[in-house]
């Protein structure tokens, strides 16, 4: 039999009725546990808040003595390099056995003969042709005395016949002569006066002639030398002890005047030419275009480090002119050779890269710090009787990661060397490590 629909409803409500009360039970019993917990807890101990400083590190300065030094780089390149290159044309007989890339020819050792044989004839075709030159001055020269002596004997033979034509005039006057006769003299005192004035041009030009005989024989000397100069430039040899860089000829080619058998550098004789900014010139005291500075400090610059203990040098000259592309004045560094016991210059060679530190004026009252302590400003932070002071300084020089400061420091003063976010005048800090390090530290 089906339930009646107020029967239906009663049974919802009951239903409802105690899902309300045990959810009201849960929460009863949660609270009364809740509150039990609670009444077990024991009081907390109130404490007073204390401020907390901030804590520092600090270095305490000192003044310091600094060099100043100016680092440039630049490569290495021979002093002096010279093209090996031939005076004379002919056939190359001989070359150095060390006439190779990298071989090494001692001063006035022959670096190549070329075929002397022709220049060798030449040299005794013109010593022949001098001798002949002074056998023809010697001829002539007793061709003039032989002329003298037959100026004086025609002289006396015009004189003998001039006597005779005066005789036979007189004669021809008192009759005794004919006029045949005085002609026939007449002819003969002509003919002997030509001969005399001829004997005597004759003489006049000797001296042109004597002359041009010398000239002569100068020049047949002067073939001589140059044969001489000829032949002995079929020897090429080298003014000073040398290394060989390039190498361009073989024994048995023929060569031609100028043509360049290879190039040859001065031994121990390397030059760097390095470029300083402008504004890094004040660094350098004592450099002018008439005087070198001595002092500069070279150092090879390898991949895998310094090599050796690096080699000194000098300022040998400036160049001309400022470079208008980058502002900087080029020098020329001569490196000294090292003595025979630095075996590191045997690895310095021309096209090595090198770090050059040029040392300059020594300055002293320098205050040195790590270059990041300096504050927009050129503030630095400082602590005094627990207190951060902001000083204002006068800042030297920057170079590299360290800074000088000349002026707004006084020796022993306690510099913050730590982070400090927040930093403001006469804040309270707590000092972390103990007094007594030094700026360098």
């Amino acid at each position: 039999m089906p339930m009646k629909p107020s029967g239906l409803l009663k049974n919802k409500t009951v239903s409802f009725l105690f899902r309300v009360i045990r959810v009201f039970a849960v929460l009863g019993t949660a609270t009364a546990v809740a509150v039990f917990l609670i009444s077990l807890k024991a009081e907390p101990e109130k404490t007073a808040v204390k401020d907390i400083l901030p804590g520092v590190t600090v270095l305490t300065v000192h003044p310091e003595t600094r060099i100043m030094t100016v680092e440039a780089f630049g490569t290495v390149k021979p002093r002096k390099s010279v093209n090996v290159a031939v005076e004379v044309p002919g056939r190359i007989i001989h070359l150095h056995p060390s006439f190779i890339e990298g071989g090494q020819i001692k001063k006035e050792e022959p670096v190549a003969r070329i075929d002397p044989r022709s220049y060798e004839l030449e040299l005794y075709a013109s010593r022949v042709r001098v001798r002949q030159a002074r056998l023809d001055i010697e001829n002539f020269e007793q061709d003039v005395k032989n002329l003298k002596q037959d100026i004086v004997l025609s002289e006396e033979n015009l004189e003998l016949v001039r006597k005779e034509l005066e005789r036979v005039k007189t004669l021809t006057r008192n009759q005794f002569a004919s006029q045949n006769s005085r002609d026939r003299a007449e002819q003969a005192y002509l003919q002997a006066k030509m001969q005399f004035q001829s004997l005597s041009n004759r003489l006049l030009l000797t001296d042109t002639r004597m002359t041009t005989k010398k000239a002569a024989l100068a020049m047949a000397e002067v073939d001589v030398q140059k044969a001489a100069l000829a032949l002995e430039r079929t020897r090429i040899q080298l003014e000073f002890d040398g290394l060989v860089l390039e190498k361009s000829a073989e024994v048995g080619e023929y060569v031609n005047p100028g043509q360049i058998l290879g190039v040859v550098y001065e031994a121990g004789k390397l030059d760097v030419d390095v470029r300083i900014p402008i504004e890094k010139m004040r660094w350098i005291t004592g450099l002018s275009e008439s005087q070198a500075l001595p002092g500069v400090k070279i150092q090879m610059t390898r991949s895998n480090g310094p090599v050796g203990s690096g080699w000194t040098g000098r300022v040998a000259r400036l160049k001309a002119g400022i470079d208008e592309r980058t502002r900087t004045l080029p020098l020329t560094i001569e490196i000294d050779p090292p003595g025979p016991d630095h075996p590191s210059f045997f690895h310095l060679k021309p096209g090595a890269f090198v770090t050059c530190t040029i040392i300059g004026e020594s300055v002293d009252n320098l205050f040195v710090l790590p270059r990041h302590l300096l504050k927009t400003g050129d503030i630095i932070f400082t602590v005094r009787d627990g207190r951060l002071k902001m000083k204002r300084v006068t800042v030297f020089r920057k170079f590299e990661e360290e800074i000088y400061i000349s002026d707004g420091l006084v020796p022993g003063e306690e510099v913050v060397s730590s982070p400090l976010p927040g930093a403001v005048e006469g804040m309270a800090v707590a000092v972390r490590n103990p007094a007594g390090e030094t700026g360098s530290k």
